[in-house]
């Protein structure tokens, strides 16, 4: 974990900033349609399993690998980058859950505050509502209470 934010400014090579850019859109792919919340434990492999498919399939990027592959520094700071793709993919989807899932559910409004809301969504959760839209909390939870 590094104290300070890697940014595409502190990659020097354009062609290393380059993959970068592309990586770490390949990542957000990745997130997105194949594993939504793959373990920080294996950041490394992850990426640098992308980065490796990336270079068989662009030309001109096999030199960029190679040239990264000298620079511990710059592979760790690339790793870094790519890996935040997938930080940032979790963040807009638990944003975008937060506006939606209460009105999907009823959950909105001043009577499901504290632990009512949490009694509710520990409902929802263990009847495996959460996957069924159009329910509304309200009225499914009264026949609990």
């Amino acid at each position: 974990s590094k104290l300070s934010k890697t940014s595409l400014a502190s990659f020097k090579s354009a062609n290393v900033c380059h993959l970068a850019k592309l990586r770490h859109l390949h990542l957000c792919q990745h997130v997105t349609t194949v594993e939504a919340f793959p373990f920080p434990v294996d950041k490394d492999e992850l990426c640098w399993k992308l980065i490796q498919e990336s270079a068989v399939k662009e030309p001109g990027l096999e030199q960029v690998l190679a040239e990264v592959e000298k620079e511990q520094n710059t592979k760790e700071r690339l790793l870094d980058y790519i890996w935040g793709a997938a930080t940032q993919v979790r963040g807009e989807l638990v944003t975008k859950a937060r506006l939606a899932v209460p009105t999907t559910y009823g959950l909105q409004g001043e009577s499901l505050k504290g632990n009512a809301l949490f009694d509710v969504l520990k409902w929802l959760i263990q009847q495996g509502k959460l996957i069924h839209s159009g329910i509304d909390a309200k009225v499914s939870c009264q026949l609990l209470f």
